[in-house]
């Protein structure tokens, strides 16, 4: 009886020791979801509201992966005889510096989409178009699975209408989120 018990402590303690050491998985595919605080600034007037978006990737090693990311706002313009509405879509190369097991800083840079829909009580105008991301921020693991983050990502774009009375705007998005992710 004393023998097993010597061989199931033994046993136990491997497995324990194996899991307290098991390394933070950061290479392949995650998925994530992240909320945030947001704010835009066109040509020198701002606002802010929040933000609700899905991020994913996958990294081909520990320093280097591709994220994709999209958010959309809520009704971001206190006015009310008008809604204005954002979304974003960026896909960018990441780079990451793995400082230990837990934490790990990022940064990005790439490409966005920017789309913003202004109703009002006379009429509807959407906005659209292309600018230049960057963003960074710091991961924590969780588990070896399951990490949360919380990021800074600004997006500049020159945005243009198909309405013809509407002229185009230069549009800068700054949003500061938090989000939690699985890694696969």
């Amino acid at each position: 009886m004393k023998k097993l018990s010597i061989v199931a402590l033994a046993v136990l303690s491997l497995t324990a020791s194996a899991y307290a050491s098991a390394e933070t998985d950061r290479v392949g595919a995650y998925v994530g979801g992240q909320i945030g605080a947001f704010s835009a600034d066109v040509e020198g007037d701002s606002e802010s509201g929040q933000s609700y978006g899905a991020y994913g990737g996958y990294n081909f090693n520990e320093w280097f992966g591709l994220e994709g990311t999209i958010y959309l706002t809520n009704d971001f313009v206190d006015n009310e005889y008008a809604s204005v509405n954002a979304a974003s879509f960026s896909v960018a190369p990441k780079f990451t510096l793995v400082l230990n097991d837990t934490f790990s800083l990022y940064g990005k840079i790439g490409l966005a989409s920017v789309a913003v829909v202004t109703d009002t009580f006379i009429r509807d105008v959407d906005y659209q178009g292309f600018g230049l991301t960057v963003g960074a921020g710091v991961n924590a693991a969780v588990t070896d699975k399951l990490n949360i983050r919380l990021g800074y990502d600004f997006t500049s774009a020159e945005l243009d209408s198909d309405d013809f009375g509407a002229q185009d705007i230069d549009m800068d998005l700054s949003n500061v989120t938090l989000g939690m992710h699985y890694q696969f």
